[in-house]
């Protein structure tokens, strides 16, 4: 096949996604990569794997609104969104158009969250693969936390970015709305994504999970255990780690872990360290690990915790699991796909004291551990590698261009 893939991602889990699975088709098809000049590719370059790369310069108004996708989050101007965007998008359309694919994979946009330019492909069969949904406007949680950082720019600015986020979010949703629906196929990363697909676009969507690379996140029996345990993700409010201190607060000092948090960037560590000081919990941040770094941290811990609120996939279980780490998850959104209660991790109720009883079993079981750990890595081995996640979608995308 020939497959034209756009992304426009932040660094994360969603660009991952989308380089391991571009590597593996590129592997196996003829691969064309379209990207916008505001892309980060310092990590997860698909550059060196496609066939012909199209770059496209977006930067309105002489790139006085070009604002980086630095950290993960892109500051949105009603301007740059609703004019610029759109018309560079059709472009785009235009030109996929009158190359001849036989389908092309579109990303979940850092700006627009549905591409635009799933509108404009006429007759060319595409797959949307669709990592979330529009949380700030189908989730409460997500949207104070939207609104909180809007908040801490200073007086006057802070009020006008409020006050054109009033104005942008209901718009922004409904275009992605418009979008979401032109896609030909939308595809998904678990069936809790699925779900919301259909809440919130009124289309039903084909699960394709994603996977882990098994050669980087594999188990170091020469790497020795640190009595801690590991939280990982941004921005830290949606990640969880508030609720990870807390539960290890509720743990007598005497069987208490410490804690270890790898996060985007060190600007999120004052209120974590503040946390866990007033609760005595021993507190390490790591900020911008790269996979190497990250890795060690997994196999020295004793644990992973995953308490990101309403987690779409959560690949940091399946990185957990692949080093050998056993896994304590909220028992909601992705995780319960991924993680089999008691065989390959703990499933908890997602509250302090249910989490601390789950850490507490974990810490003090070291057979129960291993058991977790080693059932664990069978289990990514046996269904969780990018090769069973790219050959999965391989199969959408097939079925996609025959129509």
């Amino acid at each position: 096949m020939r497959i034209a893939i756009y992304e426009n991602l932040p660094p994360g889990g969603a660009k991952r996604a989308s380089f391991e699975f571009g590597r593996f088709l590129a592997g196996r098809h003829e691969v064309d990569l379209y990207r916008l000049s505001i892309t980060d590719n310092r990590a997860f370059d698909l550059a060196p794997y496609a066939h012909q790369v199209y770059p496209y310069r977006f930067a309105p108004l002489g790139g006085l609104l070009d604002r980086r996708l630095a950290g993960g989050h892109y500051g949105p101007r009603s301007y740059t969104l609703f004019g610029p965007i759109r018309r560079l998008h059709r472009r785009i359309a235009r030109d996929l158009r009158g190359r001849a694919y036989d389908v092309v994979l579109a990303h979940t946009d850092a700006m627009t969250q549905s591409p635009y330019l799933l509108r404009w492909l006429g007759d060319v069969p595409s797959v949307y693969y669709c990592q979330e949904v529009f949380r700030a406007r189908y989730e409460p949680l997500v949207r104070a936390l939207h609104r909180q950082r809007l908040r801490q720019s200073r007086f006057p600015v802070s009020t006008l970015r409020l006050i054109e986020d009033a104005w942008v979010l209901p718009r922004l949703a409904a275009a992605d709305a418009v979008s979401a629906s032109a896609a030909g196929t939308i595809a998904v990363n678990s069936q809790y994504s699925r779900e919301r697909v259909v809440a919130a676009y009124h289309r039903d969507a084909v699960v394709c999970y994603l996977g882990v690379d098994t050669e980087r996140f594999l188990p170091d029996p020469s790497v020795s255990r640190r009595r801690e345990v590991l939280s990982i993700g941004s921005p830290p409010e949606l990640k969880g780690h508030g609720l990870v201190i807390d539960a290890l607060g509720r743990i007598p000092p005497e069987r208490r872990p410490a804690l270890r948090i790898v996060i985007a960037s060190r600007a999120d560590a004052a209120d974590l360290e503040g946390r866990a000081r007033n609760q005595s919990v021993a507190l390490a941040i790591d900020a911008s690990l790269d996979e190497a770094a990250l890795a060690d941290r997994y196999r020295s811990a004793i644990a992973t915790i995953c308490a990101a609120s309403m987690e779409p996939f959560g690949l940091t279980a399946l990185e957990s699991m692949a080093c050998g780490t056993p896994v304590i998850a909220v028992n909601e959104g992705g995780y319960r796909e991924s993680i089999r209660d008691g065989v390959t991790g703990l499933l908890v109720d997602p509250n302090a004291s249910a989490l601390a009883a789950g850490i507490e079993r974990v810490a003090i079981d070291h057979q129960l551990a291993d058991a977790l750990g080693h059932a664990g890595r069978a289990s990514v081995m046996e269904r969780w590698t990018w090769a069973h996640a790219g050959g999965r979608l391989e199969d959408v995308l097939l079925r996609a261009a025959a129509g």
